[in-house]
């Protein structure tokens, strides 16, 4: 006799009977559904079977009690599962470029969207600006006295031209360069470094309101339409892996946008997005400032008054109180509860940290003294205990550098391009001031392009190399195996943009690497006691591809659908400037792809050229493999052991 009743959400009960030891038994095999019990099988082995000494079971009012059966196996599998599975903390670190559907940026999102959507017309579509008598007053009264003062006044005679000949409405920050084209005649605003344009543009800057209530308009997300379907995957793995940590069907997520120069910019999208993706999602309005303040002792009252004052000379950011009135209230409460960011990080599943300068980012969680703040105390504390998952992109990743590994001292990287770079080398414990030689202010001794660094490091949270971010795109491949072989470091990881490096077993002395996203993950390893100067091996993992960091070796493994390739190519005998753009990585992907051995290219900076020689090793593998996402295809082609060496002879 033989028998099959289907049980919701476990699969197929098979009953039979078998003699056995002279006896009838009732067998009952339970078939797991191992789409819905994942990890059962581990003990069942698809199949478990249970012997009962009474053939009468089989009687048809006597179902009910199989499927009791069942469930009470089900539930013993659940039980095994919840505590075998191992509860573990990451880290999530995206090379930034993250490109998300919103009503600030149009041109991320699908047609559908931009047809059927009413929320993103709605919402905040650009800042706005206005040149008028108060305006003018601001800059008069809040420009730095550290700042140029001929620059201010010239500014001050500007804006009054401009108000003279009546545009003194409230327009659109495209229509302000308009306006200031027409009217800077001496091309004032060009001579401006960042710091200086960037704060004329808070004075001038406008609350955008809505008409009935005179709130504020706020940034509209469509994370579900956006066109980069990678940006969207690496939000929704984030709050996947935050729901791991404590299995909420909604883990709780902080954001913090403490990288920005103006922090309160992008907390409308990051909110959004999040809680998009499925998180439970509160903004930490920590920041340089905040942090700052915290330590001040005193009247609270009195400490969190100096917000503005201090905002401004930490962050270069002005006039925030009246463009986000409530998000600055916000952050005043936290001014004067300091004890709120301690709550809110021991309740959070998951942090993630906004793009912008890692420097700023770093204030935020040190203190005045160089030791960690308890904000930044607490979340390695969760992060030993298996309680966080935390990421970052583009500064949010570079941040987590630091600590000690083998007694040596990891650094952050805080500024610098390519071939400035292989020129000069790597500066240690300075940082340009951004556009400073459009002012003709820079240091004669630093240049705005020069490779710096912190020798203390960032956070400390990633201690297994240095962390580099916008990485191929940007040709970031020189810098970075300068500045490795300049600070002596063994390792170095560029994360590529809408990529994720999600690191795991972070409490182990062997962590696991996995690249998610849109394109790769480039590994520097310095050997430390090679003979060959200027040389460095190269490893470039790709989607899907995984790595394991043991005893100083990085043994990597690529994805199943990728294999060996060697295709038949001439390559070119030169290629210029190959730290230009995504030149380096097309290059070495036509090694990968092919059965040739050595690329020589140069990287020129003025007057001087170096040469640069990628060349694979005697044990250099390459994988290659197509994906299909969406209504696109993408190639990958994943390598290891490719020597770079970059010398001034060519």
């Amino acid at each position: 006799m033989l028998s099959c009743t289907y049980i919701k959400g476990l699969g197929c009960l098979t009953f039979h009977l078998k003699s056995l030891f002279a006896a009838n038994f009732l067998k009952i095999c339970l078939f797991i559904n191992t789409a819905v019990l994942p990890g059962c099988q581990q003990y069942f082995n698809f199949k478990q079977c249970l012997f009962l000494p009474n053939k009468q079971l089989l009687e048809p009012n006597n179902m009910k009690l199989y499927a009791t059966i069942a469930l009470l196996l089900s539930l013993i599998c659940s039980t095994l599962v919840a505590k075998t599975t191992k509860q573990e903390s990451k880290l999530f670190l995206v090379g930034g470029g993250l490109k998300t559907c919103s009503s600030m940026t149009i041109k991320n999102c699908n047609t559908n969207t931009l047809t059927r959507n009413s929320s993103l017309k709605t919402g905040k579509t650009t800042s706005f600006y206005q040149i008028n008598k108060k305006t003018i007053d601001l800059v008069r009264n809040d420009w730095p006295k550290h700042f140029n003062r001929a620059n201010k006044q010239k500014i001050i005679e500007l804006l009054r031209n401009i108000t003279s000949a009546g545009q003194g409405k409230v327009i659109s920050k495209i229509n302000l360069k308009s306006l200031f084209k027409s009217y800077d005649r001496q091309e004032i605003l060009s001579k401006l470094n960042d710091t200086e344009y960037y704060l004329l543009l808070d004075l001038l800057e406008q609350p955008v309101l809505k008409s009935n209530d005179n709130t504020r308009i706020k940034e509209q997300v469509e994370l579900a339409h956006s066109t980069n379907l990678f940006s969207t995957e690496i939000y929704h793995e984030f709050v996947v892996l935050a729901h791991n940590i404590s299995k909420r069907k909604k883990p709780k997520i902080l954001v913090l946008t403490a990288s920005a120069r103006d922090p309160f910019e992008a907390v409308d999208f990051y909110l959004a997005v999040f809680t998009q993706a499925g998180g439970d999602t509160q903004w930490l309005p920590l920041d340089a400032s905040l942090n700052t303040l915290i330590q001040q002792r005193g009247d609270r009252q009195k400490v969190c008054q100096q917000l503005p004052s201090t905002r401004l000379s930490l962050q270069g950011s002005a006039n925030r109180e009246y463009v986000y009135p409530d998000l600055t209230s916000q952050q005043l409460q936290s001014c004067l509860s300091p004890n709120d960011i301690l709550i809110k990080i021991g309740q959070a599943d998951g942090i993630f940290i906004n793009g912008g300068d890692q420097s700023l980012t770093l204030k935020a969680f040190i203190n005045n003294d160089g030791t960690d703040s308890k904000a930044l105390s607490l979340i390695k504390e969760k992060l030993v205990n298996n309680n966080l998952v935390i990421g970052g992109t583009s500064a949010g990743t570079a941040v987590m550098s630091g600590g000690i590994i083998n007694k040596q001292a990891i650094a952050m990287i805080t500024n610098g391009q390519s071939n400035t770079a292989i020129v000069r080398g790597a500066k240690k414990d300075v940082l340009p001031q951004e556009g400073c030689q459009k002012s003709n202010n820079c240091d004669l001794e630093l240049l705005s392009d020069d490779l710096t660094y912190n020798s203390k490091g960032g956070l400390g949270l990633f201690r297994w190399g240095i962390m580099d971010t916008h990485f191929s795109e940007r040709g970031r491949q020189g810098r970075l195996a300068k500045l490795v072989l300049d600070t002596n470091t063994r390792f170095a990881f560029g994360v590529d943009e809408a990529t994720a490096l999600v690191v795991g077993d972070i409490n182990t002395d062997e962590p696991t690497f996995n690249v998610i996203g849109q394109t790769g993950v480039y590994i520097v390893e310095n050997n430390l006691e090679a003979k060959k100067k200027n040389t460095v091996l190269s490893h470039y993992l790709t989607r899907g591809d995984s790595a394991i960091l043991t005893k100083q070796k990085i043994k990597a493994n690529f994805a199943s659908w990728k294999s060996t390739m060697s295709e038949q190519s001439t390559l070119p005998n030169n290629i210029n400037d190959i730290f230009e753009g995504l030149r380096y990585q097309q290059a070495a992907e036509l090694l990968c792809r092919t059965d040739n051995s050595l690329i020589i290219a140069n990287s020129k900076w003025k007057n001087n050229t170096m040469k640069v020689m990628i060349d694979k090793q005697i044990n250099a593998k390459n994988h290659y493999g197509i994906l299909t996402k969406g209504d696109s295809t993408f190639g990958y082609c994943s390598y290891q052991n490719y020597q770079l060496t970059i010398s001034s002879k060519m």
